[in-house]
């Protein structure tokens, strides 16, 4: 909870040294295209296909001059992949199947996964209007974001041996091992992330706010996952959301 409180805190810390300049408090939602696992050169999640997911936020907007403005953001992050076929075994699920691998292989079999990863995110950016007329406006932004880990789990599917090499020609097991266990993999995953942010977009005014539309990038800085042996990545995805913003104070 001291995180949550923390991120709340940062929300409103715009709002209070910026009490007298515009300050514009808004929602917006769209779609999330996580990036996690394409072209990924690591074997465990390299792959994978991704899921469109929802993507929701709070905004908050505090201008400094008509060009400029400081731009916070609450996210509910949602990030779903999943593969079907060959592909590595994390170390954490060993215990799930009854696997013993003293040496450490990498461990190869072939079975249906679904991962599915969610995050409360929460943007400091800078807004820049490049483009300003009486009712459409265009803008740019970027800068940092601080995460926490809300919801991790896995669901896989299948019945398959198990090999050390993915060509599946040196077999680890004699006999098949059923993958079907559920697997809340929240305390494989580090509860916490850091990376940038930024984006693109448009304004239209209307008589209390403005409506928006926006395209963003995300790239996280920090390793997703607390042990190597589970893959060695970061998080990354591209959002494009509609909304709308209420001028509180102009």
């Amino acid at each position: 909870m001291k995180h949550v409180s923390a991120l709340f805190v940062a929300i409103c810390f715009c709002s209070l040294i910026q009490a007298q300049q515009k300050i514009s408090l808004g929602f917006k939602g769209g779609i999330n295209i996580p990036g996690l696992g394409i072209n990924s050169s690591d074997p465990v999640v390299s792959g994978y296909k991704t899921i469109l997911s929802p993507y929701y936020g709070a905004v908050l907007e505090c201008g400094l001059n008509k060009r400029w403005s400081i731009m916070e953001e609450l996210n509910y992050s949602n990030t779903t992949i999943t593969k079907n076929g060959n592909q590595v075994i994390p170390q954490s699920a060993f215990l799930n199947y009854n696997i013993t691998n003293p040496s450490n292989q990498t461990l190869y079999a072939d079975f249906y996964s679904k991962i599915q990863i969610k995050y409360l995110e929460a943007p400091i950016m800078l807004k820049y209007y490049i483009y300003q007329k009486n009712k459409i406006n265009f803008f740019v932004n970027g800068g940092v974001y601080g995460g926490i880990l809300l919801y991790g789990h896995v669901s896989p599917s299948g019945f398959s041996r198990v090999w050390t090499d993915e060509a599946h020609t040196k077999p680890f097991t004699q006999f098949g091992i059923a993958f079907n266990t559920p697997q809340n993999i929240i305390d494989w995953l580090n509860p916490v992330d850091f990376g940038l942010q930024e984006g693109a977009g448009f304004t239209y005014k209307s008589d209390f706010g403005e409506f928006f539309a926006q395209l963003s990038t995300t790239q996280g800085l920090m390793k997703i996952q607390g042990n190597p042996g589970d893959g060695d990545n970061n998080t990354k995805s591209l959002t494009l959301a509609v909304g709308y913003l209420f001028h509180v104070s102009k």
